[in-house]
């Protein structure tokens, strides 16, 4: 074997050649080895002062070595979690000799966003020449990510924050790449509209919602799509283009599903290498999946609670509750129809309770069916209902002409028979109308609207039942 400067050695005589050769350049420059490992390190003196950083730590954070040196390791550390790392530090002595760790804490990179790490600590040598630690550092995984997701998950935070937090685990290891998220929305006004990006989108906007995408594809055909070459003929031209001007050479494109088996989302990593995904990333993806589904879950059975707490659980249509919530948040003029059932306590007390109930799931359905989406429906307590309208572009004779047409229509629904719990019974209804806005200069808030409305049935009711009252018109309906 020849040797860098010409000499020949041979056997045993190559090892110790090597070994002294290496000794030599060690002591002369005992970080040489630090800065060679293949993990992140760095040596701070006892105040916590970066005096040595290596190349995979600089890499890890995305920094020069000289914006680092002679820094605080305090500066690098997220807010929440320097209390943890001065207390560290202060026991440092305490391990005299021995390993600290592992530990886990948050980083900050170049670009300000914070990264889960676990490290360990240990005296440094005395050939570094540094009363100081050394400390080792993994980059941030999967699994880090997404414990920091299931957080977000646990804690009940709102969609579009946990899906964006679980779309993190694109960067970690090791799927080391881009993820984002594209949560599909059911009642999108437009095909256009149809994803919604969490997460990072790295090439052209338009193509969110662009045909012919991987995502696109994936979302139809409700399997993966993943993108091995972004140049080959299965990308689209516009979508590869964009991915090689990003120098995002591939991406894995996955289905998130719901409950009914349907893609709720899309799941995209975009890569920086091209590579077939390897058993251990796929069973990564797998987990960002699981979790990604499990928020999703999560929020639907949330829209249902929401939905049950704010609906009459007898008729359906909304109750107490939402109307005050509507109340609180009105900005704008509604005009309300206050309706009294005639004649229904006679049911409960000849048919029973039962009865009177059937009734009452009947006539919301009535009232919703009557009303056609022109206004909403609530039950306020007992046998009283209440459709509150937003007032629309139409004149206000046109907009009280509408609002007595909607009252006779609901009273002609409620006219007509029930049948229920094996009987026939007839009710009617009384209804009072009052505008938010009886006069151009006048407007009245929605809930003295109601209690305007409210007197108008009274009234209503003073003169015959099943006949109608505005408030503020002088013609009365019967």
């Amino acid at each position: 074997m020849t040797m860098g400067n010409g000499m020949k050695l041979t056997g045993g005589q190559t090892l110790v050649a090597v070994e002294n050769t290496g000794k030599q350049q060690f002591e002369a420059n005992p970080s040489l080895l630090l800065d060679v490992m293949p993990v992140a390190m760095f040596v701070i003196d006892t105040a916590a002062n970066i005096v040595f950083v290596n190349e995979r730590l600089l890499g890890m954070i995305g920094r020069e070595r000289s914006t680092v040196l002679g820094r605080s390791a305090m500066e690098f550390i997220d807010d929440r979690d320097v209390d943890f790392a001065i207390d560290l530090l202060a026991n440092g002595p305490d391990f005299d000799g021995m390993v600290m760790g592992p530990s886990r804490i948050r980083y900050v990179d170049s670009a300000g966003v914070s990264h889960f790490t676990q490290f360990w600590s240990y005296e440094a040598p005395a050939e570094l020449g540094v009363a100081g630690y050394v400390v080792t550092l993994t980059p941030e995984s999967v699994r880090d990510v997404l414990a920091t997701a299931v957080t977000s998950v646990a804690s009940d935070e709102p969609l579009d924050r946990t899906l964006a937090a679980i779309a993190m685990c694109g960067r970690a290891m090791p799927l080391d790449g881009i993820g984002c998220i594209l949560l599909v929305e059911p009642g999108a006004p437009t095909d256009q509209d149809l994803f919604r990006v969490m997460g990072e989108w790295p090439i052209d906007a338009d193509l969110v919602n662009a045909h012919d995408t991987p995502w696109r594809r994936c979302l139809v055909r409700n399997e993966p799509q993943d993108v091995l070459d972004a140049t080959s003929s299965d990308v689209d031209a516009q979508t590869g283009a964009e991915m090689a001007m990003a120098q995002l050479p591939a991406a894995w494109v996955r289905p998130i599903v719901d409950g009914s088996g349907d893609v709720a989302a899309v799941l995209i990593v975009w890569r920086r290498i091209s590579v077939v995904v390897s058993p251990n990333q796929e069973q990564h993806i797998t987990d960002v999946i699981r979790l990604a589904r499990l928020a999703l879950e999560q929020a639907d059975c949330r829209s249902e609670l929401e939905l049950a707490a704010r609906r009459d659980a007898l008729t359906g249509v909304g109750n107490r509750t939402s109307l005050n919530d509507r109340i609180e948040s009105a900005r704008t003029p509604s005009s309300v129809l206050f309706i009294d059932l005639d004649r229904f306590k006679a049911v409960n007390d000849t048919y029973g309770h039962a009865a009177g109930d059937e009734v009452l799931a009947q006539t919301a359905r009535r009232i919703a069916t009557a009303v056609r989406g022109g206004g909403d429906v609530y039950r306020a307590g007992g046998d009283e209902f209440i459709v509150v309208c937003d007032h629309g572009s139409g004149s206000d004779q046109d907009r009280e002409r509408g609002l007595l047409a909607l009252a006779e229509r609901i009273i002609k629904h409620l006219r007509a028979p029930f049948d229920c719990v094996d009987h026939r019974v007839r009710i009617g209804a009384t209804i009072g109308i009052a505008s938010g806005r009886p006069h151009p200069e006048v407007t009245r808030s929605l809930e003295d609207t109601i209690l305007v409305a409210d007197r108008a049935m009274y009234a209503a009711k003073e003169r015959a039942r099943g006949t109608i009252h505005h408030a503020d018109v002088v013609i009365h309906a019967s």
